[in-house]
Parts: C-alpha cells; structure tokens; sequence
C-alpha cells in the first residue's frame, strides 16, 4: 500500500491562477488533504492484463455542496500516454453521475481499473489528473504521482523446445519425433513337428498329420540353413495323457530319438548336396548350426486341455472340470480313455496332434550395421524400408543430416505422415518455421487427430506467438493421449494462475518455467533453489535468479547474477536499467556497476 500526501509545489500555483471563485479555490488550496491510497505501489501485469486499485479520503469542509471533480489516472511513457477511466466526485447538490461527498464529514471512494499490458509502459508512471468544477467556474488541480510501472516478470514465460522421441524424451516443452519402428535385435522363430501313431514311435510318412506337415518341417529345414545367430534350438517330445504315465515317458523319449534321427539324416542330406554342388569334399562342408537342446515331455496335459476349450466339444466344460477335479493321475488317464468311447472328437481330432515331437528354432533375424543405414539414408534412400529410414535419421546428431534424411523419406514414402511430421521439428529447430507449419499441416492432413502432429503445430504456434492457437492444438494432443502437463502449465503462467502451473509442473525440478510461476506465486526461495541447480545456465536462467534475490532483498544475489546475465547477453543491460523489479536498487553504484 503507498499514501500519497500532496504538496503544493508550482503546479499549484498554476492551476490556482487558472480559475476564479472563493469555493474552487479553496479546494485547491486543501487538495493536499485529499488522501490516496493505491494498489499495488508498482503496476505488475498478470494474464497479460494490469489492474489498478485506488482508495480515497475526503476530509471534512472539504467539498463544495454543488461542485464536482474527475480524477483521471494517467499512464505515462516518452513512448506515450494511456489515460484510464475517471473517477467521478460530487458534491450534495451537485448533478451529474458520481459519488456523493459530504460537506459536513466528507467522504471515501474506491475505484479499479484494468487495462491490457502493453510493453511501451514497461518504463513508465501513473499519475492523478483532477479537475474540479462547478456551474460556472473550472480549477485544475496539480497533479499527484499514483505508482510506478510495470513489473512484466509474467511475460518472461520461455520455449526453448528440444526434440523427443520414443527412445530419447524430451525435457519439457518438446517437438515430438515419430516412433521409427526399428527394432535393432528381432527374434525370428520357425517350429515344426512330427507325428505318432497312438501308443508308437516310429516315423511313419502315411499318417494324416505327417502328410500335412511335410511342408513345414521342409520349411523349418530351410529355415536351419540360413545359419542365423542362433538364441534357442529345441526338440520336444510329447505322449497324448490317455495312456500309463511310465510308459508314455518312454514313449516321448524314443519319439524324440526318432525326431533326432531324421533331423540328422536331413543334415547329412544337406552337407552331400552341398559338397556335389560345389565340388568339395564332405568334411569341408560348413554348417555352422548349434546342438540342439532335446526333452522327453511325457503326456501332455496342458495340450489337452487346450485343445478341449478350443474345441467345439458340446460338453467341454464337464470335460476339463473332470479332469481338473481330479488329481491322481492314473485315474486321470482312465477317465479320458472313458470319454474316448463317449466322445468320438477326443479320438479322433484332440489325441492325436498331441503325439508328437516338435523342433523349435529361434533366432536374431539379420540386420544391416548402422553404418549401411546411415549412408544409404543419404545416397540410395530406395533400398531401405520406412522403418530404416526413419531410424537412420536418429543416427545422427547434425540437423542438415536430419533435414536431408527427412527429406528422402518423403520422396520415397509419400504417404507416410512420419516424413512431413519429422522433417517440421527438424526445420522449427532451424527456426524454419513457414515452411515446418506447411509440413506440420501436411501430416496433420495424412494422421488426423494425431497427437504428436497436433503437439508439434502447438508448439510452433507459440514460438510465433500464437498462443491461442497453441493452447487450442496443445489441448487436443492431450485428449489423443500426449502427456501435456508441462505445457498447459505454461499456458496457466500466460493466464495469470501460477498454482495452477505449479500443479501441473508436478515433480519438475530445476527448471526455468517452474521457477517463474513459483516466483509469481511468492515462492521465491523454491525458484532460487530451481534456478540454481539448471545445468549450463543461460542469460535468461540469471537474470530470473536476479529477480528472483531481488523479491527476497538479496543485494549480492541480484548484482551478481545480473552481470552473469549481462556478460551473456547484452540486451539485459537495457532491461535491467528500467526493469521496476530492481527499482529500490536503480541508484546503488553495485547495481549500476553489475549492468555497466
């Protein structure tokens, strides 16, 4: 709160020769006892408005029954002048709009006005114009200093974006990357099997099964001669659970010698056909194919129930309840050689594929080194797949290598939002930003309601200073699924609702817009603690520390951090000279020295 007591100086005297009559002048002559009070004592802009309050005190004797005053608050700049609504007095036979002050005891009056920031009044003051009149005669009042302005630390939100991605996030405000779907390591697996005749464990090619399965194992074979980096080889043997548990363990062990054997007898088939092809002895053949890991199974329980609760069994589920119930094993088997005679599809379609004995191999499918990506991403993009050629681009840290294997990527996958998307938050970071919105709006075009597409236009609106648009698109990413906290927090500081920011910059720490939100909600020394733990700190990150000591009156904090902020970047000179956050400090030689 600041009181103002008026003094006569020699505007008084001017405005005293102005006018004639023994009740205006009086006034004049008293306007000193005439109190303001006005809030706040320095203009501060919050939501990109300033509000001004102003509370008066008319004394007793004071006011003239028929006359009236306008008191006119005046913003004033050598850029230029804003006048603010009146505040309108009257006496009590005066007519006219305005509040009543009595002669006898006087009178109060409260007044507030907002009005839109404008930067040209950053350096400015506001001052009171009043004019008293009555019906015939006109007194000019001297003109009384209201506040100073304006404090525009609300305006100092930053966007610095950096680019995220799948495998690299972002920090906070951030163009977002499309997941290039490259997976470096992709396990391949290819199993086939072999099949039994009830109760046996010989190879026979006549059975139904086997008949079926030829082509597998032929393309499991196929597939074992590719030589991949082998990660698992394994043969599993299997009895169906209708029979003895003893013997049916035998049973998968000599069917899984049986699967052996052929298994070898298709290599050795391999290696001749290979030593004829190529003219060379059959030792000197090379088949580099890891032992393969074998197991005797026994029966299959969780085969068959499988099988039952896929089946289209119309008692299925008495079925696995039977079985389930049921924990002694022998009377298990019993019970299913029971529904075999109840339930022909058991026989004949359940049992039988659970005779088996099945080869599994996985493996690292081949990949091209990262060094054939990168260069083919650049000379001969065509020979890539999308998945490539978006991943190349991550391969390197050099914008104009980006922007060049973006590029390719659109000539060659036109229909790819990806390409447009990624290529945009390459040239935003170029400050390229005619061209990226074009981009941007083109993958827009390709992905609707996609909300990386959606976060990148947002983005790119603010840093054009569109921040209408950008919280518009930045509220749409974050209905299809983008986390958007940190900048709708931003979009709060912009409103003028700095807990609300602080809430949403939840677990940030060490952050600039963090701390400017809790510098304007008086939390200064949480924004000094996040200020100073920022790694390579920028101009703007000291000059905010500077701000930051100045609202706790920390002289030494402010200087020093002031001529770090300087050192950096000129400009802050300038700012810092008019800045009303260090007015108590404008004629401190440490000050002028810290900004010289």
């Amino acid at each position: 709160m600041k009181k103002i007591s008026l003094k006569l100086t020699i505007l008084f005297v001017i405005s005293a020769a102005m006018f004639s009559g023994c009740g205006l002048k009086k006034m004049v002559k008293k306007y000193p006892e005439v109190r303001y009070e006005v809030k706040p004592e320095v203009l501060e802009t919050h939501g990109g408005k300033v509000t001004v309050s102003v509370s008066g005190r008319v004394p007793a004797k004071y006011f003239r029954k028929k006359a009236t005053m306008v008191v006119t608050p005046v913003l004033r700049t050598e850029q230029g002048t804003l006048e603010l609504k009146s505040i309108y007095l009257k006496g009590e036979k005066a007519e006219g709009e305005g509040t009543v002050i009595g002669r006898k005891n006087g009178g109060s009056f409260s007044y507030t006005d907002t009005f839109d920031y404008d930067p040209k009044f950053n350096s400015s003051e506001l001052y009171a114009q009043a004019t008293a009149r009555t019906k015939k005669k006109t007194a000019v009042m001297p003109e009384v200093k209201f506040a100073d302005g304006i404090i525009y630390t609300s305006q100092r939100v930053i966007v610095k974006p950096d680019l995220s991605s799948k495998d690299k996030p972002g920090s906070g405000t951030s163009l977002m990357v499309a997941d290039h779907g490259y997976e470096k390591e992709v396990i391949i697996t290819e199993t086939a099997s072999i099949y039994y005749k009830v109760d046996l464990s010989n190879l026979d090619w006549r059975l139904d099964l086997n008949k079926d399965a030829k082509e597998e194992l032929e393309k499991f074979m196929d597939f074992v001669y590719k030589q991949y980096e082998v990660k698992e080889f394994t043969l599993n043997a299997w009895a169906s659970p209708e029979g003895e548990e003893s013997r049916n363990i035998k049973l998968s062990e000599a069917r899984s010698k049986t699967a052996m054997n052929w298994y070898e007898s298709e290599i050795r088939s391999y290696k001749q056909k290979k030593a004829r092809e190529e003219r060379i002895r059959l030792r000197d053949v090379q088949l580099d194919i890891p032992e393969i890991t074998a197991k005797a199974n026994g029966e299959d329980w969780a085969g068959f129930m499988r099988a039952v609760e896929n089946s289209n069994l119309r008692d299925k589920n008495a079925i696995l309840n039977v079985v389930r119930n049921q924990p002694d094993v022998s009377r298990r088997e019993q019970e299913i050689r029971n529904m075999t005679v109840i339930y022909k599809e058991i026989e004949d379609n359940i049992l039988p594929p659970l005779r088996r004995a099945t080869f599994k191999m996985s493996c690292l499918e081949p990949r091209k080194a990262d060094s054939e990506i990168a260069n083919l991403a650049t000379s001969n993009p065509k020979e890539l797949d999308n998945k490539e050629i978006f991943y190349a681009a991550t391969l390197t840290e050099d914008m104009a290598t980006k922007e060049r294997i973006y590029r390719n990527a659109i000539e060659v996958y036109p229909e790819d939002w990806r390409g447009y998307n990624d290529l945009a938050t390459v040239l935003i970071m170029q400050n390229k930003y005619d061209e990226a919105k074009t981009l941007a709006e083109k993958a827009n075009t390709l992905s609707p309601n996609n909300g990386l597409v959606l976060n990148n236009l947002g983005v790119l609106a603010m840093l054009n200073g569109d921040w209408v648009s950008a919280k518009s698109y930045i509220e749409s990413s974050s209905q299809n699924g983008v986390n958007q906290n940190y900048n709708l927090a931003m979009f709060s500081v912009k409103e003028g609702d700095y807990q609300k920011a602080v809430g949403l910059f939840g677990n940030k720490t060490c952050d600039y817009n963090l701390a400017l939100a809790q510098i304007l909600s008086s939390n200064n020394s949480a924004a000094v603690q996040n200020l100073e733990c920022i790694k390579d700190k920028s101009a703007e990150v000291y000059y905010l520390l500077a701000v930051a000591n100045a609202r706790l009156g920390n002289k030494n904090g402010i200087t020093s951090n002031l001529k770090k902020a300087c050192d950096m970047d000129a400009k802050y000179k300038a700012e810092a000279k008019d800045d009303r956050e260090f007015m108590k400090y404008f004629s401190d030689s440490d000050f002028i020295n810290a900004i010289r």
